[in-house]
């Protein structure tokens, strides 16, 4: 599934609902602002000033069609990022483009960070031999959840994860948990807060009673110690850190009057 594609998965009455809530929460009341920027017509530089992976590019230009300004995009969304390098370009009324600065840049910044943990989290386990599937949970934030989702979606290796999502899945506590819950026609078997040491044995033994069912490991898992949790019988490793923990990348967006935009600074 290319970008476009990806994009289609946006249920366009949700993100143009999504989009105006940002804004009215961003600007509630009178936009003072407006009065020193004007409404004369302007354009803006996109700067990412710190390496990671592009997401949220449907955000983002819903937030500046709803103002009556156009995106145009120098990089493709999912690209690797290389500080400092000019990822967009918007124009459109200057009180406009600064309504929606703060609300894009959030958002994009947000997305990117997941979508750059989410990558770094399939690196570590590619790095550790391991091919199955790295997954987010749950632990989403309540409205912003959308966002947080599409940036998993955005890495094409942890992408997969998402057809599990539509399975039956039970979490199990014990071997036995694990085993009644197959016998019951379970597809998938979460063993949740398990050690490494008490995982592995444990999927051996239900997987070879049970070779069709997809087992998952999640609980405590990081960055730093995923590659303990990665072994032959795990399929699937979700990381609540992706959504919960995942530093957000830096941008920018600098208007600017002439044809050349400058470069900013990183400090």
């Amino acid at each position: 599934m290319d970008a476009e594609g990806l994009a289609l998965l946006l249920p366009p009455v949700t993100l143009a609902a999504l989009v105006d809530s940002w804004l009215r929460e961003d600007c509630p009341g009178l936009n003072y602002a407006a009065l020193v920027s004007g409404a004369g017509p302007s354009q803006a530089a996109l700067w990412a000033k710190s390496p990671g992976v592009l997401a949220g590019q449907p955000f983002f230009d819903a937030i500046f069609t709803q103002l009556n300004c156009q995106v145009s995009w120098f990089l493709p969304e999912g690209s690797k990022l290389v500080p400092v390098a000019r990822v967009a370009e918007v124009r459109g009324p200057a009180h406009c483009l600064l309504l929606g600065e703060r609300v894009a840049l959030n958002t994009l910044a947000r997305c990117s960070g997941i979508a750059s943990a989410a990558a770094a989290a399939v690196e570590a386990a590619r790095g550790a031999g391991w091919t199955g599937h790295v997954a987010g949970t749950r632990k989403t934030t309540p409205g912003f959840r959308l966002v947080e989702k599409y940036g998993l979606l955005a890495v094409r290796a942890a992408r997969q994860a998402a057809d599990f999502t539509l399975k039956v899945e039970v979490e199990c506590s014990s071997l036995q948990e694990a085993v009644q819950a197959a016998e019951a026609g379970a597809d998938l078997v979460l063993l949740d807060n398990f050690k490494p040491e008490e995982l592995h044995p444990t999927a051996t033994v239900l997987k070879a009673q049970f070779p069709s069912v997809a087992v998952e490991a999640s609980g405590g898992i990081t960055l730093d110690n995923l590659p303990q949790f990665c072994g032959p019988h795990i399929d699937v490793i979700s990381m609540g850190m992706l959504t919960q923990a995942a530093p957000a990348l830096d941008f920018s967006l600098k208007l600017f009057a002439k044809e050349v935009a400058p470069v900013p600074k990183i400090h």
